[in-house]
């Protein structure tokens, strides 16, 4: 039961872990006319590490509320154990539980492993890691995988989070 709580706080909470990004080691790629060609252009994955450097303060913090302004208001999360999540009140509704259960973020690392954007989309592709506890489980638990983030350029040019998805690389039921 214990590790059923941990992963739904897990789950529930786990875009903004997703979003904070290290480093990308790959070249970046622009999607022109359905071919991949390279992008030379550094600024989209500047703009969106720092962003995610911004989140995972907020994370670390336990300022989940604060995160919603990220998001456009028809986000989608999805994920491996639970139905999808969708729009920020959904969101608000499991981030005000999180503050609930005294949800403390430990550590989180992140490595973008591909960034391209098309249009007005930016698609990032990722793995993670990080540890957490909350009132029921204070020993801190370990959780790591992959992601796959859509971000949406707004009318004002700044980039907003439309759509995640998300696994563990592991069972944790096992």
């Amino acid at each position: 039961m214990k590790n059923k709580y941990l992963t739904f706080l897990v789950i529930s909470i786990i875009l903004p872990m997703i979003l904070v990004s290290c480093e990308d080691t790959n070249q970046k790629a622009a999607v022109v006319a359905n071919q991949q060609v390279p992008s030379g252009n550094n600024d989209i994955k500047e703009e969106v590490e720092k962003i995610n450097q911004e989140l995972e303060k907020l994370v670390l913090a336990g300022n989940y509320n604060a995160i919603l302004p990220y998001y456009t208001d028809d986000i989608i999360i999805c994920s491996a154990f639970h139905p999808e999540i969708k729009g920020k009140d959904a969101i608000k509704d499991i981030y005000d539980k999180n503050e609930k259960s005294r949800l403390k973020h430990h550590s989180f690392s992140g490595t973008i492993k591909d960034i391209w954007e098309c249009e007005n989309l930016v698609y990032e592709r990722g793995v993670f890691g990080t540890s957490l506890s909350s009132k029921d489980s204070p020993k801190p638990s370990a959780y790591y995988g992959s992601y796959f983030t859509i971000w949406e350029k707004s009318n004002d040019g700044s980039l907003k989070i439309k759509y995640v998805i998300w696994n563990l690389d592991f069972n944790p039921y096992k």
